[in-house]
């Protein structure tokens, strides 16, 4: 069933509202990563499927929260932080993408900056099993995985770099890149040992 773009079955269990990231892609990060950075790829590229599927989860989360009553992208952007006890804060541009594409869906009217929860919002979300209650609670779960997300984020920017240093760069670049990849391997090395001896440990 499809309702203004967003797929998924009803609760939390579904592809859409449920699983790690509000679309089962990638951990629970909401979609509110931005919408592109180093190595992203620019509109149209071979990333761009994701930066939609990624804003599709923010926005069905911007929905969420507009359960507690009318926001701007700000409010989201607070509520967001809240919810998750500080573990996230989307960039406000983020939250202002979800609020145009949920009201290009219909999902919310708009007035001023400020959205308001369309009945078939509503019914999107009560179709889906989600209350201001269970989304809450999925925020405060899904916290739990801020620093999983801030590594994987500053590992992908690292990786960004390295793909536009070793295509366009400067033989200067290029060297500092060599450099840095050796400093980079071996901590890396050194992190996943001490972290499979914690697990051989429990």
């Amino acid at each position: 069933m499809v309702f203004g773009g967003f797929t998924g079955g009803p609760g939390f269990g579904g592809s859409g509202f449920g699983g790690p990231g509000w679309g089962g892609h990638g951990g629970p990060d909401f979609g509110f990563g931005g919408p592109g950075g180093p190595g992203s790829g620019g509109a149209g590229g071979p990333k761009s499927g994701g930066r939609r599927s990624r804003l599709k989860r923010a926005a069905f989360g911007t929905l969420a929260l507009l359960l507690d009553g009318p926001a701007d992208a700000a409010q989201i952007v607070q509520r967001t932080t809240e919810a998750t006890h500080g573990a996230f804060t989307p960039p406000q541009e983020v939250a202002e993408l979800a609020i145009g594409l949920l009201a290009g869906r219909g999902l919310v009217t708009v007035d001023n900056g400020v959205a308001t929860l369309t009945e078939l919002g509503r019914n999107l979300l009560a179709w889906r099993g989600v209350s201001s209650e269970t989304a809450h609670a999925f925020f405060a779960r899904a916290a739990q995985f801020g620093d999983v997300i801030k590594i994987r984020k500053e590992l992908r920017e690292l990786a960004g770099l390295a793909r536009t240093i070793t295509w366009s760069g400067t033989d200067e670049q290029k060297a500092k890149l060599t450099e840095a990849k050796a400093k980079v391997l071996a901590a890396l090395t050194e992190a996943k040992k001490s972290l499979y001896g914690a697990l051989a440990e429990s």
